[in-house]
């Protein structure tokens, strides 16, 4: 057994380095009274029964003849059920061991001690997405009347095409996750500087690791290689169970009371999530592995019908495409889209934006992305002198918010770009020339639309900026750098996309519902699975928190009305997590971190 968890404890401990490495190749009342719908008891259901047209068992045709996203090949077949070579029964099965899955199970088992709780894992590590979040939670409950104005506000940021009332049940709630997860269970957090703590060494595979351990004490079965595809149902309301194929590519059936779908989004798959976001998905370069949106198509077997649309996470931009990535870790990709000091011209060869427009008051990092993500094509513009100054240590933001807080003074972190250079100079969009009017000529020759002249006419005008007149978008002056040092370069600049967010209904105990609000006995999801945090624009912090907290309501829902047990009133332990760093006296408690 201690060599078992060895091994174990050995596949979670991925940098996050080699791991983004790894990902470039690969009313109220209402909704109150039908949260208390029962789950169904746990018999030996049939695979398929009741899905419909959502697949026949056994057919294992691709998507032929099923209402899983239309228009989607579906080579795994997700969403389509089997014959099962076994079948086996459990109480409690959570899909995916990221913070989602992590919390889902193990205060389950906390809760209801005697039931069989499974803990299916697709990779053959543990953690998911949540090995490279930055950040845990709100770590604080707020009062009605805080939490009612934080709710707004988070709101507000996100245009209102959200779910208020998920926002203000989560800011009620949220001390009470973060001190059964930071206190009782010692996830450890650190203090960077950052706005809030961040996961200690800036990632959460330290939480993944310290959980991991804890989870095989209390009992949760822990089944690495072993990918949920398809929902058993008794009915389109009601799912008895899961299928999932274990690492001999043998189906496995699981009788269960309760499903927790916490899948993580579909940013790995890019033909699924052209059907399911609105923006160029040619400009989106996908981070992390596994985000393949199984838990999406799962849904859709049942009356949950077609998941909602897709919010693309990102900050700042990146360089390259969905199909020819850059990579994230390089410092190219840092110095050319993460600064403020940087200059973007789109599809014209024209300037659209204040590129430090994070610094003015009420816009945060993530509107860069989407202002990049608005324009048919933007473009990094810079030069040799901007070569030389980043290799100077002259630079503003890191690739996260752990390496912005930490790596100072800058000047003792030199961003390496000539390497990069020349690993990247045969990329497609990769160009460079001895003058800024053959570099738009290079860019023109692929680009139809992009005018030569209105582009160095732009440069121009940039330029006169950096040598004090006024800029045409209001840019800082700190942040204008001119550019006349060739040779002078140009890559094209998407999305460095963290993941996806939205797409599966909750309430707030988070069952997955009907379009009409009305829940799917035996159904939960968790994490950046679920709709009603983001809209066409990511707020930021919705990831880790919205996991943590989503969690913590459908295991303590699905213990009393699945398993029958009782909640006891302090679950979450007797320490608040806020007592145990002097540091939460002088921040703010109540918001999220990035996640």
């Amino acid at each position: 057994m201690d060599k078992q968890k060895t091994e174990k404890e050995n596949r979670i401990e991925m940098s996050r380095r080699s791991f983004l490495k790894g990902s470039l190749t690969a009313g109220m009342l209402a909704a109150g009274g039908a949260m208390l719908t029962a789950c169904s008891p746990a018999t030996t259901g049939s695979a398929g029964a009741g899905a419909g047209d959502a697949g026949t068992a056994g057919s294992g045709d691709g998507n032929a003849g099923s209402r899983i996203a239309p228009g989607y090949a579906n080579p795994d077949g997700i969403g389509i059920p089997l014959q099962p070579d076994r079948t086996e029964d459990a109480d409690v099965v959570v899909i995916g061991s990221g913070m989602g899955g992590f919390v889902a199970a193990m205060l389950s088992k906390e809760l209801s001690p005697e039931s069989r709780v499974i803990m299916l894992e697709k990779n053959g590590f543990l953690g998911g997405n949540t090995n490279f979040a930055e950040g845990g939670g709100g770590f604080a409950n707020l009062s009605p009347a805080d939490a009612r104005m934080k709710s707004l506000s988070e709101c507000a940021a996100r245009n209102y095409v959200v779910d208020p009332q998920l926002f203000y049940t989560m800011c009620l709630e949220q001390g009470d996750c973060s001190d059964w997860l930071f206190a009782k269970h010692k996830v450890p957090l650190a203090f960077y500087g950052s706005p809030q703590p961040l996961y200690e060494g800036g990632h959460g595979a330290s939480a993944i690791k310290t959980l991991t351990p804890q989870a095989e004490a209390l009992g949760v079965d822990i089944r690495l290689d072993s990918r949920a595809f398809a929902l058993v149902l008794g009915d389109e309301y009601t799912v008895t169970g899961l299928q999932y194929k274990d690492g001999d590519d043998k189906v496995v059936q699981v009788n269960a009371k309760a499903v927790v779908i916490a899948s993580g989004g579909m940013n790995n798959n890019s033909d699924l999530l052209k059907l399911y976001a609105n923006q160029d998905v040619n400009k989106i370069i996908p981070l992390g592995i596994g985000q393949d949106g199984d838990g999406h198509l799962m849904v859709e077997q049942t009356a949950h019908g077609k998941s909602l649309l897709q919010t693309i996470d990102g900050f700042f931009a990146g360089m390259g495409t969905n199909s020819e990535p850059g990579d994230f870790n390089s410092d190219l990709n840092t110095a050319v889209g993460f600064q403020f000091s940087d200059i973007f011209v789109n599809q014209y060869g024209v300037r659209f934006y204040d590129e430090s427009v994070s610094f003015i008051k009420g816009f945060g990092l993530t509107a860069i992305s989407q202002i990049i993500l608005a324009q048919a094509q933007a473009f990094s513009i810079f030069d040799e002198s901007y070569l030389r100054k980043w290799e100077a240590g002259e630079w503003q933001n890191g690739k996260n918010g752990y390496d912005s807080a930490t790596k100072l003074p800058r000047s003792d972190y030199p961003l390496q770009v000539r390497e990069d250079l020349e690993k990247f100079s045969s990329m497609s969009w990769f160009y460079q020339a001895d003058s800024i009017e053959e570099l738009g000529k290079a860019i023109a020759a692929d680009v139809e639309t992009f005018v030569v002249e209105d582009f160095v006419k732009t440069v121009e005008a940039y330029n006169a900026a950096a040598a004090g007149a006024e800029d045409e978008f209001g840019k800082p002056a700190e942040f204008i750098w001119p550019l006349g040092t060739p040779p002078f370069y140009a890559v094209k600049a998407g999305v460095n996309a963290y993941n996806t967010n939205g797409g599966i209904r909750i309430n707030r105990s988070a069952q997955v519902t009907d379009a009409k609000g009305k829940p799917i006995s035996g159904l939960y999801a968790s994490g950046i699975a679920t709709a009603g945090w983001d809209s066409q624009t990511y707020g930021g912090g919705t990831n880790q928190p919205v996991a943590i907290w989503c969690s913590c309501a459908a295991a303590r829902h699905l213990v009393e009305n699945c398993l029958g047990g009782t909640v006891d009133p302090n679950w979450m332990g007797d320490v608040h997590v806020t007592d145990l760093y002097e540091e939460f006296a002088n921040i703010d408690t109540s918001g999220n971190p990035l996640g």
